[in-house]
C-alpha cells in the first residue's frame, strides 16, 4: 500500500520549475477511503484528465479556486463507493457530472438541494422529501450519504428491484426521466411512478 496520503494533481506537480508550480492551483485527493482502502488508480487518471473543470467549477460556484480539491475529491470518492473498480467507457464524465452536483451541493450547504436527488423524487408526498431528504443530523456527512444510498440500492436488488435499483443510480448520476426511460426502454412517466412506489415502500413502510 503506498504510504502516500494524497495525490496530487497535476500528478508533476512537485517536479514543475518554481515559476510554473506558483502558477498552478494544486488538486490534493486522499489517497484511501474511509476504511483505509486505496482507490482505485483509475478514477485519478480521470480526475487528472478534467482537472481544470474542478477548478472552473470552484471559481464559478464557490468563488474560491483552491475549493478545487473538495470537489475533486467529492467526485472522486463519490464513484469509487458507487462504482468500485466499474470505471465505464469514459469515467472522466462520470467525473465531470457528479463534481457539477458536488459544488451546488458545497455552495448550498447541504446535499439535499441536489438535483440528481430532488428532481428523482419531484412527485412524492411531502413527509418523504421532508423526513428523509432534509434530515441534517442523519445525512450530512458526504460519505453517510453514500453507504445510505449504496444500502437502499441493496434493498432494492434483494426485493427483486433491479431495474429500480438501476433508477437511483441513473438519477445520481444526472439522469433525467426521459433518459432513464431510454435506458430501460420504458415509458418516463410509468418509470417513475414505479419508482416512487418502491422509494415509499421502503422508506414510509407501506
Amino acid at each position: 500500500m503506498s504510504t502516500t496520503r494524497y495525490v496530487t494533481l497535476p500528478f508533476d506537480f512537485e517536479q514543475l520549475p518554481p515559476d510554473r508550480r506558483a502558477s498552478v492551483v494544486p488538486i490534493c485527493i486522499e489517497r484511501t477511503d474511509r476504511d483505509g482502502v486505496e482507490i482505485e488508480w483509475g478514477w485519478f487518471e480521470a480526475a487528472a484528465a478534467i482537472q481544470d473543470s474542478f477548478r472552473r467549477f470552484a471559481v464559478s460556484w464557490l468563488q474560491d479556486v483552491w475549493r478545487a480539491s473538495e470537489i475533486a475529491e467529492g467526485s472522486v470518492h463519490t464513484l469509487w463507493y458507487r462504482h468500485g473498480s466499474d470505471f465505464g467507457r469514459r469515467p472522466e464524465s462520470r467525473l465531470l457530472a457528479e463534481a457539477k452536483w458536488i459544488a451546488r451541493d458545497l455552495r448550498a450547504g447541504s446535499w439535499q438541494h441536489r438535483r440528481g436527488v430532488v428532481v428523482g423524487l419531484n412527485g412524492l408526498e411531502d413527509l418523504l422529501r421532508s423526513s428523509v431528504l432534509t434530515d441534517p443530523s442523519q445525512y450530512e456527512n458526504l460519505y453517510q450519504r453514500e453507504m445510505y444510498f449504496r444500502s437502499l440500492g441493496e434493498q432494492f436488488s434483494n426485493a427483486g428491484q433491479e431495474e429500480v435499483s438501476h433508477m437511483l443510480n441513473f438519477i445520481r448520476d444526472g439522469c433525467t426521466w426521459a433518459e432513464i426511460g431510454e435506458r430501460l426502454g420504458k415509458d418516463p412517466d410509468a418509470a417513475r411512478m414505479k419508482f416512487g412506489r418502491w422509494m415509499k415502500r421502503f422508506l414510509l413502510g407501506r
